[in-house]
């Protein structure tokens, strides 16, 4: 598993910082870039893709809101305790902690596993986890958690939800025209090398000692309160099998691309976002193996 899925995304964030530290790139426009073409085209084109049952759906739905919005709720303490009268790292710590990386590390991770009934399982835990980010997930990063009207104005200004709707309906279409699936499927495979080289760059330009110690604490706790939670509502809800194993492995998942997206997009301390999302990466090679270990001997 390492070798294989994440040793080419550290390599990929590793090369996006080289080219940072000497061709002296602004990761601002190639984030706006990412944020409003290929993410959206990777969205679509992994539902439009996707077999969804709506018995899957109803489970994984609600595995994936008490997830996320348990682990919104701890993280509004542990941003307040971190970074007392910082709104803006207060902001990335609910981003960071709350979102995982479902799509990016989730579907390769999932496939080599569990092979296609994982990626099923994976296919409906994004769709979900799409729709948590371009709703709060964009009410934390603009700040309007406590004003609906501006939170919902600032919802539909986001990409995220459309590219969900439009991949239910093509779905249910009797064909989708070939030179606009060519046309989504090339942005689709070039959005996530595209992200992590973004990552990279804008790992090139942090300050280390200013966020090293925020950025460490917010990736193990990433890491170890997402995946506990992830086992307690397992094994609470009585999930059994494939569905088990790949909602906990979706849980365990490191920080979210699309957190420090938002909070390049929205200004929001997205140095501290980015080194959050590499250390939580990094350590994630451990705490997946782990992971791993864990539901091959609960079977």
């Amino acid at each position: 598993m390492f070798s294989g899925v994440l040793v080419p995304i550290l390599l990929l964030v590793g090369v996006g910082y080289v080219a940072g530290r000497f061709l002296h790139l602004d990761p601002r426009p190639i984030a706006r870039l990412a944020f409003w073409t290929f993410s959206p085209a990777l969205i679509f084109e992994s539902l439009r893709m996707a077999s969804l049952s709506w018995e899957e759906m109803g489970t994984v739905a609600v595995f994936v809101s008490a997830h996320y919005l348990g682990m919104f709720l701890l993280s509004l303490p542990l941003g307040k305790l971190l970074f007392k009268g910082d709104r803006d790292a207060q902001a990335v710590a609910s981003l960071v902690l709350t979102f995982g990386n479902c799509g990016n590390l989730g579907f390769p991770l999932l496939l080599f596993a569990l092979g296609d009934k994982g990626l099923e399982v994976g296919a409906v835990f994004l769709a979900v986890n799409t729709v948590y980010l371009a709703t709060l997930g964009v009410a934390i990063a603009a700040g309007d958690l406590g004003h609906p009207v501006e939170s919902m104005k600032a919802i539909l200004r986001v990409p995220w939800l459309y590219a969900v709707a439009a991949a239910l309906v093509a779905r249910e279409l009797p064909g989708f025209p070939l030179w606009l699936s060519r046309v989504t499927g090339t942005l689709r495979d070039g959005a996530i090398p595209l992200l992590l080289l973004l990552l990279g760059l804008q790992l090139s330009r942090t300050r280390p000692r200013a966020v090293l110690s925020g950025a460490l604490v917010l990736a193990v706790g990433r890491l170890f309160l997402a995946s506990g939670l992830a086992w307690g509502l397992a094994i609470l809800s009585g999930i059994r099998g494939t569905l088990r194993d790949a909602l906990i492995l979706e849980g365990s998942v490191p920080s979210a691309v699309n957190s420090f997206l938002l909070a390049s997009e929205f200004r929001r301390r997205p140095d501290l976002a980015a080194a959050a999302l590499f250390f939580s990466t990094l350590f994630s090679a451990g705490t997946l193996w782990l992971t791993l270990l864990g539901l091959f001997l609960g079977r």
